[in-house]
Order: structure tokens, then sequence, then C-alpha cells
């Protein structure tokens, strides 16, 4: 019972500082302040570890902005958290960042099956960021690959490994880029 009590506050908590990093890593998707209702917040991002496409009108310029995201918990005793990884348009190409729960990062890196390893140039607070996800061939390796192994190096808690499934990306990720035209 504690258990469950505890995976949904760490849900309801995850869905919060998930909306506020999308909004951070995409600003034009912001909507007016309101009160969060984090219940909302977290059916919003849909069921842990499944893609997930979101498309909304900018009100300011009236484009359509989207993005493709999918998140895993975590809980292993110490930490309790969240590692998301978001796609999201820029220019004539995507960018993939990484976003955590857990404060400084330091690096980190992702591999697709037993691909070679592309770590992140780009890490800051709660996030790291791979440019160039068409054009540097790392969506060809998210289409024909089963899973990613995602490794996040936090000067608070050491590396942390998180696994996130492939298994509709190629769907979700066409269904975005259909969307934006």
């Amino acid at each position: 019972m504690r258990a469950q009590g505890l995976l949904g506050g760490v849900k309801a908590a995850a869905a919060a500082a998930l909306l506020a990093v999308t909004m951070v890593a995409a600003p034009m998707t912001a909507k007016p302040a309101a009160a969060l209702d984090v219940s909302k917040a977290a059916a919003d991002f849909g069921p842990e570890g499944a893609w997930t496409n979101q498309c909304d009108i900018d009100r300011m310029t009236d484009s359509k902005t989207c993005r493709l995201m999918i998140y895993r918990l975590f809980d292993d005793g110490k930490d309790v958290g969240f590692i998301a990884l978001s796609i999201i348009p820029t220019g004539n190409d995507f960018h993939l960042f990484l976003t955590t729960s857990q404060g400084l990062i330091d690096r980190c890196a992702i591999r697709v099956d037993r691909q070679p390893r592309i770590e992140s140039h780009v890490a800051t607070l709660n996030m790291c960021m791979f440019p160039n996800f068409v054009s540097g061939r790392v969506a060809d390796q998210f289409r024909n690959g089963s899973t990613i192994l995602v490794r996040v190096n936090s000067p608070r808690i050491g590396k942390r490994d998180i696994d996130f499934p492939l298994n509709g990306f190629s769907r979700s990720f066409e269904e975005m880029q259909r969307s934006m035209q």
C-alpha cells in the first residue's frame, strides 16, 4: 500500500517536473499561467514507457509545434524520480532532449541496442541535448532498434542507467512529421 502511494506521488511529481521542463525546452508551446492540476498533467504525458506525440498551435505565432516523448519512473530505494526523452523539431532537423529529476547533470549518453554510444556535448541542470537527430542518423538507429540505454551522470548520485523501448517510435515519429506539414 505504501508503495502505491509513493508511486502515485512520484507520478505526480514527475508529471509536474516534466511539464516544467517541457515548457522550458519548447517555450513556444507555453500556455497562459494557471493553477497546475498534476493529475491532468500526468494524463497528458500518457502511460509510462510509451511514445506519445503532442502537437499544439502556438497562440503567438499561430504555427504548429510538436514533440514526441517517452518517460520512465525509477525508485531504487534511495532515489525516486524520472528520466524522459523528448524529440522536438528545430528548423530543418530535430533535437533529442534527455530530462531528469536528478538535478545537475555532468554528462549523458545514449546507446541503441549494441551500436556505439552517443555522448551529449550539452549537459546542464536537469537536461542533456543531442542535436541533429535526423541528419546525425540517430533517427535511423531509433527506427531500426529495439531498446535505448540511457546513462545519466550526476555529481549527486553518480551514474544511472535506464532502458527505454523503441516499439511504437517509428509510427509516432512519422505521425508527428505528418502533423507538422
